[in-house]
């Protein structure tokens, strides 16, 4: 890796950097910006200016049927509630399952056909607004096709070790990162390195046992997990672009050179995403999110006057008091939307299992149905997600003040900064003491599991009864703490659980690693995604793309009659 990574810390150590020509008169009467806000306002107003540029004289833009689209958009909040992935990469996953797709339909030699099929697919899911992308862009993502294409065909030949379905898997995930990023640019870089060159100014990282290109790598990484919410997909598109530069815009050349160190750079980025660390450093990171994401907030707010909101700390606490206001009410929104999406998943999962499971097992075993055991199984899980979703609280007013404390680091310059030491080596544990309080654990989870299996006895639950409870009760803990996490993405002051809620979140946690191991495994094995590939999404996706062609083809019949002269 050859980019940020080598001059970062040099560069954010410098507090009276100058700027460059095109936003320096702008600042000059400010002195008291810290260095990185003004690279970020700097590498903003680039960007605002590029935009800008685009946007003059744009030529017509692609449009589709908003009465087609709902159709579309229907089945991908269906989809997306089976596949439970992440809001923040639901665009990016769309993307590269569409293309997948549409290759396995249209073939090697269809690179324009399938840009054009899958932007306007895109358009009718909402995953982009209508009527906004440039017909030219057509080109642009077809031309992104044909450059993974070709490497794709060209490393299948090549000597490698490397399975070679796990290669194209690899290429067309970056692929789906590329193609985001050329239809809507998410500009995630620019706060990226405002929160990069901010932490490396206060924060300092002193293990010798791991290199410092190492550290700053990993560094960039926990920021884009925790900060831009990358998945790994995009994680190794940005680690692929500070190694090739050039990648964008990759010549017959720049290809060649990739060909060439591909294994290489295909390990190092592995290596670098799956450092053995990194969620340590990943939960650090996390507490320190929370004021860029305000910050990234009042920057679109802001627009061009964002300078001078900065400048008035009166004006920039006012808008940071209404900011954090409407934010809190939108993660109650998300919570809500995120115990929804939670209950259909488990309750369709569930009664899928059930009648797959339970009910074949009841009937050989017994006869006929139990319909309590079979009642419980179905509606607890859900009702648990329910009732979890009303301990979940929002933020408060001691939570804004500390918030705009703490951007007044990352905005304000300070003389001299002091540095909080983090390490990533645990601290050395009485090894007695551990033993006894894993012994006690052990004992508390084993009686708790035994009390509940005793009482699920009772109510006549058979063993495949009990094993399909606990496993459910398993992915309602780990939904229902994924969704109080959204809760506290914002949160940098800290609450006590009170005695119930600490014992009840240590009990909890070997139910949680259940849950994510079931969590993982369904989403590998989930023979919905079959279906809906299949029998759903492909064919429902041609009639609507005829519906829309047909639609077409009638206005410009309507167009000639009514322009013809008389």
């Amino acid at each position: 890796m050859n980019t940020i990574f080598t001059q970062e810390k040099e560069v954010v150590t410098a507090q009276t950097k100058s700027q460059e020509a095109d936003v320096k008169p702008v600042m000059d009467h400010i002195t008291n910006l810290s260095s990185f806000i003004q690279e970020y306002i700097e590498s903003r107003q680039k960007n605002f200016t590029v935009k800008n540029q685009s946007s003059e004289g744009a030529e017509n833009t692609i449009r589709v049927s908003e009465t087609l689209g709902k159709l579309a958009f229907l089945y991908e909040r269906i989809r997306n509630t089976i596949e439970y992935k992440g809001e923040h990469v639901l665009r990016r996953n769309g993307i590269e399952r569409i293309l997948r797709r549409l290759l396995r339909e249209y073939g090697k030699s269809e690179a324009l056909r399938i840009s054009q099929t899958l932007i306007r697919e895109l358009i009718w899911a909402r995953y982009i607004h209508n009527d906004t992308i440039p017909k030219s862009r057509i080109k642009t993502v077809a031309a992104i096709i044909n450059k993974y294409l070709y490497f794709s065909d060209q490393i299948s030949i090549q000597p490698t070790s490397l399975p070679k379905k796990l290669t194209k898997e690899w290429l067309w995930g970056i692929a789906s990162c590329e193609i985001e990023e050329t239809l809507d640019p998410a500009n995630r870089e620019d706060l990226v390195r405002l929160m990069y060159a901010w932490f490396y100014t206060y924060f300092e990282w002193p293990d010798t046992q791991i290199s410092e290109h190492e550290k700053q790598v990993q560094i960039y990484l926990a920021i884009h997990r925790g900060l831009a919410k990358s998945d790994e997909e995009i994680m190794r598109y940005h680690l692929l672009l500070n190694e090739i530069p050039a990648w964008h815009e990759a010549t017959p050349e720049t290809v060649s050179i990739f060909l060439q160190k591909f294994n290489s750079i295909y390990t190092e980025i592995e290596s670098h995403i799956f450092f053995k660390d990194r969620f340590i450093l990943y939960r650090l990171i996390k507490k320190h999110v929370a004021p860029f994401e305000i910050l990234r907030e009042l920057s679109q707010e802001s627009g061009g006057s964002l300078i001078s909101t900065l400048a008035d700390e009166k004006q920039f606490l006012a808008s940071i008091n209404s900011i954090c206001q409407e934010k809190y009410k939108q993660i109650q929104s998300k919570v809500q939307r995120g115990i929804i999406r939670s209950i259909v998943y488990i309750f369709v999962t569930k009664v899928i299992f059930a009648f797959i499971i339970e009910v074949p097992y009841e009937l050989y075993s017994f006869g006929h149905l139990r319909y309590l055991p079979l009642g419980i199984n179905v509606a607890v899980p859900p009702l648990l997600m329910w009732f979890l979703g009303f301990t979940i609280k929002s933020p408060g007013e001691r939570n804004t003040q500390r918030l705009f404390n703490m951007l007044k680091t990352v905005v304000y310059t300070t003389e001299k900064p002091r540095k909080s030491v983090f390490s990533l080596i645990p601290p050395a544990r009485n090894t007695i003491l551990s033993t006894v309080f894993a012994f006690i654990y052990l004992v508390l989870f084993i009686v708790i599991v035994s009390l509940i299996s005793w009482l699920l006895f009772t109510l006549k639950f058979t063993v495949v009864g009990l094993f399909i409870f606990f496993a459910f009760l398993s992915l309602v803990l780990l939904f229902g703490f994924r969704v109080k996490y959204t809760a506290t993405e914002l949160k940098v002051t800290s609450e006590s659980d009170g005695v119930i809620g600490l014992f009840f979140n240590n009990l909890s946690v070997p139910f949680l690693r259940m849950g994510v191991f079931l969590s993982k495994g369904l989403a590998k094995i989930n023979f919905f995604t079959v279906i809906l590939d299949f029998l759903i999404e492909a064919p429902l996706k041609t009639i609507i793309e005829v519906i829309e062609e047909w639609t077409s083809f009638m206005r410009e019949k309507r167009e000639e009659v009514v322009e013809v002269p008389e």
